[in-house]
């Protein structure tokens, strides 16, 4: 089916299910500096019968490139405005809602892809939203979770299912940002988190393609 787009808060790119069924749907979200066209580039790895959304971004940073919040490329960890995550957060949210609404989505099968910053973002929502997501997924990014321990200190987090990848030669994330974002979710109560590493830099691999897709497939059958 062709792509388009549909009224959200968020500016989205689409493949419409071909399933009449309420369809199982992921939502892309882009990393700094890029657009929603990006990861809608991973549509083709995904069945027919899912729904795929692009949501972009609304902090311009270059030509055609966008932000979920902008950095201090010194201090990564370090936001210097941290609520333009937060209302990212809650316009990815609104979006997703309004989604399911209008593509008639199934509720249960809601999942979330980020790359880089929208790895961030992808966990902080996840974090957020325990039962909104089936399941979240985060590459090459990281959470400074300290940081949202306030805000999500009566979410059962039990209920997250999480998949992060990450490369080792990875010279924007440092492997050593993603390593603790790992430990300090696990002691937060995110129980079997999978992490993966490979030998890759700031890009998802073949092997890492092939591991949350098998993640995916298991979650949402």
């Amino acid at each position: 089916m062709e792509k388009t787009s549909i009224n959200l808060p968020l500016k989205n790119i689409i493949r419409v299910s071909e399933a009449r069924e309420k369809s199982p749907s992921v939502f892309f979200l882009h990393g700094f500096g890029s657009n929603m066209m990006d990861l809608y580039g991973l549509v083709g790895i995904f069945p027919r019968d899912w729904t795929c959304i692009s949501l972009q971004a609304s902090i311009p940073v270059q030509a055609n490139g966008w932000a979920w919040a902008e950095l201090d490329f010194v201090n990564l960890p370090k936001l210097p405005k941290p609520e333009q995550m937060e209302n990212h957060q809650e316009s990815v949210v609104l979006s997703v809602k309004e989604a399911i609404k209008q593509l008639n989505l199934d509720e249960k099968r809601v999942n979330l892809l980020g790359f880089s910053q929208g790895a961030s973002l992808s966990i902080f929502s996840g974090l957020m939203n325990t039962q909104l997501y089936n399941t979240v997924t985060a590459l090459c990014g990281f959470m400074p979770v300290k940081e949202v321990v306030q805000k999500i200190k009566n979410k059962d987090l039990s209920l997250m299912k999480l998949f992060m990848g990450n490369g080792v030669q990875d010279p924007v994330v440092a492997l050593e940002l993603a390593d603790k974002t790992y430990d300090d979710l696990k002691k937060l109560g995110v129980l079997d988190p999978i992490y993966k590493k490979y030998d890759a830099e700031h890009t998802i691999s073949n092997d890492c393609i092939r591991d949350f897709l098998h993640f995916l497939k298991t979650n949402n059958s």
